[in-house]
C-alpha cells in the first residue's frame, strides 16, 4: 500500500512540476500582454475583450503604478499632463495673399472624461481632433485679416480670435477652454500661438519699408511737438526775465552801480600780479586796471640802417688803429642808409 502512494505521488508530483513549467513559459512570453505600467502624470484604461460587468466593456480610468491584465484584454494609456504640438497651416489672407504659418497649441486631456475620449476618439485624438479643429478655425479666422496684420503687432489679436472659436461651446467638438468644464468635453486647450508667418520675400520688404516710413512721420511729430514745448518754455523764460526787469530796474540807482564799481576796482587792486591803471578825466568815472604779468619780450628785427651804423663804426676803429691802407678804406665804405618800407 506504501509502494502504491509513493507511484501516485511521483506521478501527481511530475504532473505538478510539468504544469507549473508550462505555467512559468507561458507568464515569460506573455509578460508584455499581461502586465503594463501607468507612469506618473498618466491615466490607463482596459478593454476586456472576453469579460465585462453589465454594459461597461471598459474599465478606467486606473491609477498610476503596476496593472496586470488577461492577455487578450487591451490596455491603453493617456498622458494627463500639458503637452504642446507645432503645425504649418496653408492659409489665404483678405487681400488674397497665400503663405504658410507656423501654430503652436497646448492642451491636456481631461482625466474625468477619458472613458468618453477612447470610446469616442481614440489614443491618436491629437491627428483627428486638434490638428483638424484648429486648422480650420484658422483658415477662417485669417481670411478675415491682412497679411499686415499677422507681420505685424495685430498678431495677438488674431491669435486671441482663434483660441476663442476653437473653443466656442456652439461647436460642441469636444474642446473645451482653460476657464470651463462641459460635461463632454475630452480636451482642455490651454492656448494657441502664432510662431512664424512666412510671407513672400517682396511683401516683407514692402511692409518693413512701410512701417519704416510711420515711424519717420511718428518721429517728426515728436520733434514738431518738442519745439512746440521748447517755445512754450521760452516764451515763460521771457516772462520771467521780464518780470525781474520790472521789479529790480527801479531799486537800481546810480550811487549803487559806482558803489559796486568801486568794489570790484578794490579787489582787483589787491591781486599779487603787476598792473596798469588807466585814469579817465571824469570826475566819476573809475580807474581801469589792466594785468601785465603775462607780457612776453619782444625780438626787433635788425634793420638796414642798423647794419650801416655797424659798418660806419668798424670804419673808424681801422682808421684809429692806422691799420688800414686806403685802399681797404675804399672797400670799407659803409652801405647807404635805404629806408623802410611802410606796413600798410
Amino acid at each position: 500500500m506504501k509502494a502504491v502512494l509513493l507511484r501516485l505521488f511521483r506521478k501527481i508530483s511530475l504532473g505538478l512540476s510539468f504544469l507549473v513549467f508550462i505555467g512559468l513559459f507561458l507568464l515569460i512570453v506573455l509578460w508584455d500582454s499581461m502586465v503594463f505600467t501607468t507612469p506618473v502624470g498618466h491615466t490607463s484604461i482596459v478593454w476586456h475583450r472576453l469579460f465585462w460587468s453589465g454594459d461597461r466593456i471598459s474599465q478606467g480610468p486606473l491609477s498610476e503604478g503596476l496593472h496586470i491584465i488577461f492577455p487578450w484584454d487591451v490596455f491603453y494609456t493617456y498622458d494627463l499632463r500639458l503637452q504642446y504640438h507645432k503645425q504649418t497651416y496653408q492659409v489665404v489672407s483678405k487681400d488674397g495673399l497665400h503663405f504658410n504659418v507656423d501654430m503652436t497649441f497646448r492642451w491636456r486631456a481631461v482625466p474625468e472624461n477619458i472613458l468618453i475620449l477612447n470610446q469616442t476618439i481614440g489614443p491618436d485624438y491629437l491627428e483627428k481632433l486638434l490638428v483638424p479643429e484648429v486648422g480650420s478655425v484658422t483658415r477662417e479666422v485669417v481670411a478675415h485679416y491682412t497679411a499686415e496684420a499677422l507681420y505685424t503687432n495685430e498678431r495677438a489679436k488674431v491669435q486671441q480670435a482663434i483660441y476663442d472659436e476653437v473653443t466656442d461651446d456652439s461647436l460642441a467638438n469636444g474642446i473645451c477652454h482653460r476657464d470651463c468644464l462641459e460635461h463632454q468635453d475630452v480636451v482642455v486647450l490651454t492656448d494657441i500661438l502664432i510662431k512664424r508667418v512666412e510671407l513672400p520675400e517682396h511683401i516683407v520688404n514692402a511692409i518693413e519699408r512701410k512701417l519704416e516710413q510711420s515711424q519717420v512721420a511718428q518721429e517728426y511729430r515728436f520733434r514738431v511737438e518738442r519745439e512746440k514745448l521748447e517755445s512754450e518754455r521760452k516764451r515763460i523764460e521771457a516772462e520771467g526775465i521780464r518780470a525781474f526787469q520790472e521789479t529790480v530796474t527801479p531799486a537800481i540807482s546810480e550811487s549803487y552801480l559806482r558803489w559796486r564799481g568801486i568794489e570790484a576796482t578794490l579787489k582787483l587792486s589787491q591781486s599779487p600780479n603787476s598792473k596798469v591803471v588807466v585814469i579817465g578825466n571824469s570826475a566819476t568815472g573809475l580807474p581801469l586796471i589792466l594785468d601785465t604779468s603775462d607780457r612776453l619780450p619782444v625780438n626787433l628785427p635788425t634793420t638796414n640802417s642798423d647794419q650801416a651804423e655797424d659798418g660806419n663804426s668798424s670804419l673808424d676803429e681801422h682808421l684809429r688803429n692806422d691799420q688800414t691802407s686806403l685802399e681797404e678804406v675804399d672797400h670799407l665804405q659803409p652801405m647807404p642808409k635805404q629806408s623802410l618800407p611802410l606796413a600798410d
